[in-house]
């Protein structure tokens, strides 16, 4: 196993037992020793006592007896198998789930390591210089070689350190489960990771192209430790929500921000509504007379008048 990943597994009590409880439940079933099933191992006493029977006509005297032990035996098989297997898929249910509950604090112990790191890579930058490859190192010799070696050790710490990080946030499958609840948070953290998300806090402003590059690719370099640990700004995301943080920093858009002048006033205008006009009633309107069991309702008072016509003007 990665051993940053271990070191970050042990270093939270809940999950060290249970990865314990898994081993240890694992290791049980393998050892347990090869069987049949009840059913199988009377049968073939059975059929070894009809084999021996058609041979020399003989008929075993104890043949229901040896049936019946040869079943007893094999259920007393099959149950311990049945109790180290079930011990193992629980096992590995408890152990998925105590990791996913405390995954936070195991990426938290990751970022004290990793400052641990940035703070060995500082110090021996400090000794290195201008000293940028291991040729130059052996020419500079001394303490710089001595450096370098340190340098070089502390990447191997770093790949560690990412690889396991990812193994944290990477949502896995629940044992058992078909493919489905984590798949769009699978989805989301590979394409944060491809895009370089996940090295630094907040957008990729200013981070090169070669560290993005390292973080995709999961493949380290002293110039790329060396790179972080000047930028000040590396961590190590401890939850799912932390790093889509990161990711959403630079997309997020301040709708209220005017673009080179005041800000633009875009409330809708609210147009009140028309004071009501009453209808026009003629001489010669009537009243609906909408229920013919009773008398015509009475002509309504007229308040308006109808134009006369207007008359045609020729034009040549």
């Amino acid at each position: 196993m990665n051993p940053e990943l271990a070191a970050a597994l042990a270093h939270v009590p809940e999950i060290e037992r249970t990865e314990k409880l898994l081993v240890d439940a694992r290791k049980r079933l393998r050892d347990h020793p090869a069987g049949v099933a009840p059913d199988v191992a009377r049968n073939n006493v059975i059929d070894a006592a009809v084999s021996a029977f058609q041979a020399d006509g003989a008929w075993p005297a104890n043949i229901g007896k040896d049936a019946a032990k040869a079943y007893a035996d094999a259920c007393v098989w099959e149950a311990e198998r049945l109790a180290r297997s079930r011990a193992k898929d629980s096992s590995e249910l408890l152990a998925y789930d105590t990791r996913l509950t405390y995954s936070a604090d195991a990426l938290t112990y990751l970022g004290e390591r990793l400052e641990e790191v940035l703070t060995g890579a500082r110090e021996a930058a400090e000794i290195l210089g201008d000293v940028r490859s291991a040729d130059d190192a052996i020419k500079a010799g001394g303490d710089v070689v001595a450096a370098w070696g340190r340098l070089q050790g502390l990447v191997t710490d770093l790949t560690n350190l990412r690889e396991a990080q990812w193994s944290l946030l990477l949502p896995r499958l629940r044992p058992g489960d078909a493919v489905g609840g984590f798949d769009d948070e699978r989805r989301k953290v590979r394409t944060w990771r491809i895009y370089g998300y996940g090295e630094v806090r907040g957008s990729l402003d200013g981070v090169p192209a070669f560290v993005r590059q390292a973080t995709s690719s999961g493949q380290y370099s002293e110039s790329v430790l060396l790179w972080l640990a000047r930028a000040g700004t590396a961590h190590v995301p401890t939850s799912f929500e932390d790093l889509q943080d990161d990711a959403l920093a630079g997309d997020l858009v301040d709708v209220m921000a005017g673009a080179d002048g005041p800000v633009v006033d875009y409330t809708p205008a609210v147009t009140p509504a028309p004071a009501p006009v009453p209808s026009k009633v003629y001489a010669h309107s009537s009243a609906a007379h909408l229920d013919h069991s009773q008398p015509a309702p009475a002509r309504p008072k007229a308040n308006a008048t109808v134009a006369g016509p207007v008359p045609t003007t020729y034009t040549h």
